[in-house]
């Protein structure tokens, strides 16, 4: 284990500095204009980062933990909704449908991982897990509906010819909501490709810095991978399902 020492810990923050006046240089030389907006994401993630870590700190700590953890996968569930939705203005309801298709992803997988045992009821286990699923969730449901948008917006006169010729709105739509569940799966299924091939993996490289077994974290890598791609595609099945409800009315017409 990599013992924790806060001056070592600033020391070394401030040597990776040096990487970032490279950008910025980099940047301000050819022009390409990126250096201010990454040094103020650099200073939001910092902070942020920073701040749950001193969240985590408290929760780790906490006789009632499961209370704070429960508030706090809400808070992850609000906010990821809240951010694919931004991906969604052109269709009606979409935090309400980003909140539904995330909340079934995340919690099918997560409940799974729980009652199986692969997920111990404990915070520093909970807690990651849950970003992960949320985080991996809340991007696939993003895609699909930006796809979704983009896919009717494409081929509005072919849907209505079919509506015309008697189709349902599920019949009409079914090739354009199949191309969008197969286009927000492309990353998760490439990744899963190249797994230990290309990278090694967050979770694994995290786990063997930490001083655990090698097979242990890849056994633990794979895990988090499986649950990623349920997340994932239990997240965009159900937000093509829901974005299709949004987009047609009742009588299966296209809203304007």
């Amino acid at each position: 284990m990599i013992p924790f020492d806060p001056i070592q810990g600033l020391f070394r923050l401030g040597a990776t500095m040096v990487l970032v006046l490279v950008l910025v240089l980099v940047s301000y030389l050819k022009k390409i204009g990126i250096g201010k907006e990454f040094v103020l994401a650099l200073i939001r993630g910092f902070t942020q980062i920073m701040l749950l870590a001193l969240v985590l700190e408290y929760i780790f700590a906490a006789p009632d933990w499961y209370i704070y953890v429960l508030l706090l996968l809400f808070v992850m569930a609000v906010m990821a909704a809240h951010t694919s939705s931004r991906r969604a203005k052109q269709i009606r309801n979409g935090f309400s449908i980003s909140l539904q298709s995330i909340l079934a992803g995340t919690s099918v997988s997560l409940i799974t991982l729980a009652v199986t045992g692969m997920m111990p009821m404990r915070p520093e286990f909970i807690i990651p897990l849950s970003g992960m699923a949320f985080g991996n969730s809340m991007k696939i449901c993003s895609l699909t509906l930006d796809r979704v948008s983009a896919e009717i917006k494409a081929n509005r006169l072919k849907i209505e010819a079919a509506l015309a010729l008697g189709a349902d709105s599920g019949e009409a739509i079914a090739p354009y909501s199949i191309n969008s569940v197969r286009a927000a799966m492309i990353p998760t299924i490439d990744t899963m490709k190249t797994l230990g091939v290309i990278t090694i993996p967050g979770v694994m490289a995290g786990m063997l810095m930490g001083g655990v077994s090698p097979i242990l974290a890849a056994e633990y890598q794979v895990l988090i991978f499986i649950m990623l791609a349920a997340t994932g595609i239990i997240t965009t099945v159900y937000a093509v399902s829901l974005a299709r409800k949004s987009i047609f009315t009742p009588a299966h017409q296209l809203v304007e």
